[in-house]
């Protein structure tokens, strides 16, 4: 029996301490609106978790991207790939040689959690539990998460998020570097330079920001929103949020003040080739005469009962009764029977009736009972 109701009723904290007191297995389906995320339970640790508004691997996909693990190109292949064979993308991942294992279930991790704390920001929604998991589930690549790891930080998300969301634009907003942050080098940047001989190296002042900050900088390189970030981001929902918030308080972020357009990712946007738009392909020239044929055939071809058809091929298609009789034989044994059906009439009136023509006006069969038995002396 499934278990179900609203969260204004049983909130998510004590939902989760449930499952992972009575240690139970199964699907956890919470919705809202048209939103709704699975959460795998094995046992009472979290085994897996998926979302109908972007699935955890595309995610994945798109955080290695953005990490440099990836190139736009090769994660459209792969995504090709996945519908042709079915296959996980952590396993097309692995047999690309693109990440490691640890890399993999470390992004799984991050995203699985952000989509979890996500929900836990709800006020409102339902829930549903189901004591069935699916077959397919990632158990190489997803290890097992205590429910206590994920309550007691989504207790730290749930005290800290009013404060970063008060700070922060919708997140439909388009955010763009400021001239500021358009002329800094960052920290990064410079020990980057100084891995290669003869690398270029910059001058000036440290950029004063912490590696969180600085990776989160990089990923506005183009005018994006905030939203879009939170896909490709690789630390959780409320960090990245409160990174951006800490850009835009030294000026360093800013809203775009023009409608700026905010470009597709890369792998979103398949080659020319792959875009050019198909116009649908017209019927050649004699596609309606073959159709006009179709149609005539039945009609030409159709025998009437009556069998007057000038289709004299299709002739023996007619019923036996209503067939011309030709063979001698058989023509004595429509008269013979004919008689010993009718024999005051020899069967005229009934060949009448079934449409039988007779060869001539009497049945040729002589009425047996007018004649003399053989038998008596």
């Amino acid at each position: 029996m499934a278990l179900e109701g609203s969260l204004r009723d049983f909130d998510l904290f004590s939902l989760f301490n449930m499952i992972k007191t009575q240690g139970k297995s199964g699907t956890l389906v919470l919705s809202r609106g048209q939103e709704f995320v699975k959460i795998f339970f094995d046992q009472g640790d979290v085994v897996g978790c998926d979302s109908n508004q972007v699935r955890i691997e595309d995610r994945v996909g798109a955080m290695l991207v953005r990490l440099g693990r990836l190139s736009g190109d090769e994660l459209l292949t792969l995504i090709q790939l996945q519908r042709q064979t079915l296959k996980r993308m952590g396993t097309l991942l692995l047999e690309s040689g693109k990440v490691t294992p640890q890399d993999l279930q470390d992004a799984l991790f991050n995203q699985a959690m952000s989509i979890i704390y996500r929900t836990f920001r709800w006020v409102e929604g339902d829930y549903r539990f189901d004591s069935i998991l699916p077959l397919e589930m990632d158990r190489e690549n997803f290890p097992p998460i205590p429910v206590d790891t994920v309550l007691m930080e989504a207790a730290r998300v749930m005290d800290e998020w009013p404060e970063v969301q008060r700070r922060l634009p919708e997140h439909s907003t388009v955010l763009v570097k400021s001239e500021k942050a358009r002329a800094m080098h960052l920290d990064m940047e410079r020990d980057l330079s100084g891995v290669f001989e003869g690398g270029e190296t910059f001058g000036g002042q440290a950029s004063g920001l912490n590696h969180e900050q600085e990776t989160v900088l990089t990923y506005f390189s183009e005018p994006q929103t905030i939203a879009g970030v939170l896909q490709i981001t690789r630390y959780d929902e409320l960090d990245t949020c409160k990174r951006i918030a800490e850009l835009m308080d030294v000026g360093l972020l800013e809203v775009a003040v023009e409608a700026t357009p905010v470009p597709p990712p890369a792998w979103g946007s398949a080659p020319a080739a792959r875009t050019a738009r198909h116009e649908p392909a017209k019927p050649l020239s004699w596609f309606w005469a073959i159709v006009a044929v179709l149609l005539a055939a039945p009609l030409l071809t159709y025998v009437p009962k009556t069998r007057q058809s000038f289709n004299q091929g299709l002739a023996s298609l007619q019923r036996a009764d209503l067939r011309t009789v030709t063979d001698p034989a058989t023509r004595d044994r429509k008269d013979w029977a004919l008689r010993l059906a009718f024999p005051e009439d020899g069967g005229k009136e009934l060949a009448m009736r079934l449409g039988i023509p007779m060869e001539s006006a009497q049945n040729p069969v002589p009425d047996f009972l007018k004649r003399p038995d053989p038998i008596t002396p």
